[in-house]
């Protein structure tokens, strides 16, 4: 069996040339897995139609993705929760603006006499098309439009996409490609069928998209005042300005019901656009970026209502009926529910109501071969394959209405998988976006660190409301931009990564190496090492620092100060990121050597009974029944073992209050969190504090933190409050792992304890009756000082001034079990995709 080859370079082999490659986040998180590290290093060095070849190697529509790309790059960049991603695509936008349209690649002229029909010239289509013929095939691409583009010619305003754009990338397509012919005007079911398809060519390929808007599925919403989203937006791409009312009313809070709106208020007539959701506008699936600015350009945003009924108006408007709504809980697909709330009823007249509800595929060809069902194609999630063989299907008509580069993404696979038949393999290794590193110099700006996100001018409505509205970097914001990146893809993976000395790391980031030098000091770098060995449950001890950021560093992190101070409310300003606990139980002198150590570090006590130094930062953990004391800085509700806490009864106005989630609680804790926003979470991995010495009688739950940061984020919550962690902790690394999680803080409990002289007993520790309280109080504070210096080391080692900006792609796993638990990639093998 031959090879299947779509590109010139087998998709199933990374091609980065280095033995443990692990590709950046960005890279990861681009469906067509866009080499993002070293095209933004181009940029930085100037070398723009380098930085033009690792943008187009795999992006037939980079152009367009400069523009409009929702960037799933942007956050996984490793500067998101710092200050800011990297805005990649504004960088992209920026090449191609300059390079893009006197970019041509050469011709690949066909020389295979097998011919493909794609049906669709959208995206998913185009790009299929463009992977088959530079395997030499013939393709004829169909389209029921007078205009190439699907979604992008007739679904995205002028004003966020010019029409010049889409015909830019696929000119150029189109001149690589001689091999494809173009049929437009010719729709399916009407010029164009399927038995006809299949008998003169050797594999078909859907690609048609979502090509119908859904209805609001309420009464009324068949009046003439009532269009879909879809209909109203192919409309004004086609050159439409009709006059509207001027009410319109969008129902609807994703992309399409943007661009509707922000289409609407620009058209004659129009003196109101309001938008209806009926979830708040927190939870709209909308990019935030297009949602702000929708508002900056007047739109009015109706959230928590949803239509109930359309009634008409002897005006010739309509009433659109309306029900409130209210928050309910997280569904399993981590999105907040809603509830409609009895008898809240109300109206909102409007001229025209825009659906944008969502979108479908339709079609009598489709359905009379039994290739529809719920408004989507049958098709192999795998192989692409549908009921039909030789007939493939890719892109939203397959997998529903996704976004532009899922759709390339589709379009490769597809490709992928027709060449692997064309070429007589039958079964071809799993597709996957090609990795790859172009080795670009690292980026040498002195001010790297200090750089803040910088985002494209926003424009708005102008003297010509259907200019573009936002503007492009210029090549100084581009440069600054691109000093920004931490180049991750000059990291590996690898389980025998060790760094034999800081010189050499160092030289990776000099202006003077070469690909071949940087090449040859990465592979330095990889010696072997024994792996640690397997244990019963994941632990601290199964994660370890990747301290490969050093490549990029312009700090020496051996000398550079790392800043501890960790607030976490008011008077709980520690100044640095440990607590104690679990001492509650502890003879009465041990308890004053500890308080005294802590007063002295700068830390803070947890504990349901007060502490014996005066004016100690004190959590009181309030198990059930106990009551809220007035001194306590804050009051920490813990539940039952296995039951929730609720919000604690304070003792005075104004006192900072917390929860406890456990393993066995987090849930219903945290939808009380993300509704009530306490001043502080505490995520108890082994679910026993308070107990005396809490820590001592199992491992904690490693996984629970990494869900609680999913489901805080998943809910825009995830800054929303302090987070501390407890469980396993023995030290400055674990604690550096636990911060790098997601924690602000961590508390130890054993380890406090036998640095303050205590001996390992059957209940715990034990303390000689006769213990030395001045050196107890001395182990306790040399102890939080050496286990803050070890943290702070681990952040100065993955490149951070600041011991919160630990983040979990610093961190890997050495086995599978912590894996699993965490998320985190293991050492050695490439991050999931």
């Amino acid at each position: 069996m031959s090879a299947c080859k779509p590109f010139p370079v087998d998709l199933a082999a990374d091609q980065s040339g280095l033995p443990h490659y692990e590709p950046p986040p960005c890279q990861v998180a681009c469906p067509v897995g866009t080499d993002v590290g070293s095209y933004v290093g181009l940029i930085w060095q100037g070398d723009l139609p380098g930085a033009l070849e690792a943008i187009t190697a795999t992006n037939p529509f980079s152009s367009v993705c400069g523009l409009v790309c929702d960037a799933p790059c942007e956050p996984a960049c490793r500067r998101a929760s710092g200050d800011g991603p990297v805005a990649i695509r504004a960088l992209k936008r920026y090449v191609m603006e300059a390079l893009g349209p006197s970019f041509h690649l050469p011709a690949i002229t066909p020389d295979k006499t097998q011919r493909v029909a794609i049906i669709g010239a959208g995206p998913a289509g185009l790009t299929a098309a463009q992977d088959i013929a530079a395997a030499g095939y013939l393709v004829d691409v169909y389209d029921a439009k007078n205009r190439p583009g699907g979604a992008l010619a007739w679904g995205i305003p002028d004003f966020r996409l010019p029409a010049e754009i889409v015909e830019q990338d696929i000119n150029r397509v189109l001149e690589r490609c001689p091999g494809i012919s173009l049929h437009l005007s010719a729709p399916l079911g009407e010029k164009v069928f399927l038995d006809a398809l299949r008998a003169d060519h050797d594999a078909v390929l859907l690609a048609l998209g979502a090509n119908a808007g859904r209805r609001l599925g309420v009464s009324g919403d068949g009046l003439d005042q009532v269009v879909d989203g879809l209909s109203f937006l192919a409309r004004i791409n086609g050159g439409e300005r009709p006059t509207l009312p001027s009410h319109v009313v969008i129902v609807g809070g994703g992309d399409v019901a943007m661009d509707a709106c922000r289409a609407a208020r620009r058209l004659p007539g129009v003196n109101k656009v309001t938008v209806v959701y009926r979830r708040g506008q927190e939870d709209m699936p909308a990019r935030a970026h297009e949602l702000s600015a929708a508002l900056a350009e007047g739109i009015e945003i109706l959230s928590h209502a949803q239509p109930t009924a359309i009634v008409p108006r002897p005006n010739g408007e309509v009433e659109l009926r309306l029900r409130r709504t209210e928050a309910g809980p997280v569904g399993a697909d981590g999105r907040r529910s809603f509830r409609e709330i009895p008898e809240s009823d109300f109206g909102l007249n409007a001229g025209l109501i825009v659906a944008a509800v969502g979108q479908t595929t339709l079609g009598e060809e489709l359905e009379r071969h039994g290739l529809l069902a719920g408004g989507r194609l049958k098709a192999d999630p795998v192989t692409l394959a549908t009921p039909l063989p030789r007939v493939y299907a890719a892109g939203d008509a397959a997998s529903g209405p996704s976004t532009i580069v899922q759709a390339m993404a589709q379009g490769h696979k597809a490709a992928y998988m027709i060449l692997a038949a064309l070429e007589g393999e039958e079964h071809p290794a799993p597709y996957h976006p090609p990795y790859r590193s172009r080795f670009a110099p690292v980026a040498q700006d002195p001010e790297w660190e200090k750089l803040g996100r910088e985002d494209p001018r926003f424009l708005g409505l102008g003297d010509d409301p259907w200019a573009e509205a936002e503007a492009g970097f210029d090549a100084e914001a581009a440069r600054r931009q691109a000093a920004r990146c931490y180049r991750c893809d000059t990291e590996t993976g690898s389980t025998d990564y060790t760094v034999k000395m800081r010189e050499a790391i160092f030289a990776l980031a000099r202006p003077d190496r070469d690909t071949a030098a940087i090449a040859r000091r990465t592979t330095e770098r990889l010696n072997a090492r024994t792996p640690a060995p397997a244990q019963p449950a994941p632990t601290f001890d199964q994660l370890v620092f990747l301290p490969a950021n050093l490549t990029r560093l312009v700090i020496d992190p051996y000398r550079e100060s790392c800043r501890t101070a960790t607030p976490l409310g008011e008077g709980l300003d520690l100044a640095h990121p440990l607590l104690v606990g679990g001492l509650d139980g502890a003879p009465g002198p041990v308890r004053e050597a500890a308080a005294a150590a802590l007063a002295a570090s700068g830390g803070a006590w947890l504990g349901r009974t007060r502490p014996p130094q005066a004016g100690l930062p004190w959590i009181q953990a309030l198990a059930p029944g106990d009551s809220a004391d007035a001194s306590a800085v804050l009051v920490l509700a813990l539940g039952g073992p296995h039951a929730p806490a609720t919000r604690p009864t304070l003792a005075r106005p104004g006192q900072l209050w917390g929860l406890r989630a456990t393993p066995e609680t987090a849930g219903a804790v945290l939808a009380l969190a993300i509704e009530a926003r306490p001043d502080l979470l505490l995520v108890d991995g082994c679910g026993t504090l308070p107990a005396d010495w809490a820590d001592r009688a199992q491992a904690p739950d490693l996984g629970l933190l990494p869900r609680v940061i999913d489901t805080l984020r998943a809910h825009r919550a995830e800054e929303a409050f302090p987070i501390v962690w407890f469980g396993g902790l023995r030290s400055g690394s674990d604690l550096a792992k636990a911060l790098a999680l997601g924690a602000t803080a961590g508390v130890v409990s054993m380890a406090a304890g036998l640095a303050l002289g205590g001996a390992p007993a059957d209940q715990g520790l034990a303390f000689p009756p006769d213990l030395d309280l001045q050196a107890a109080r001395q182990g306790l504070e040399q102890f939080l000082k050496a286990a803050v210096s070890e943290g702070s080391m681990m952040a100065r080692c993955t490149g951070k001034t600041d011991i919160h900006n630990l983040e979990p792609e610093d961190l890997r796993t050495l086995s599978l079990a912590a894996q699993a638990v965490t998320g985190l990639p293991m050492a050695g093998v490439r991050a999931p995709a």
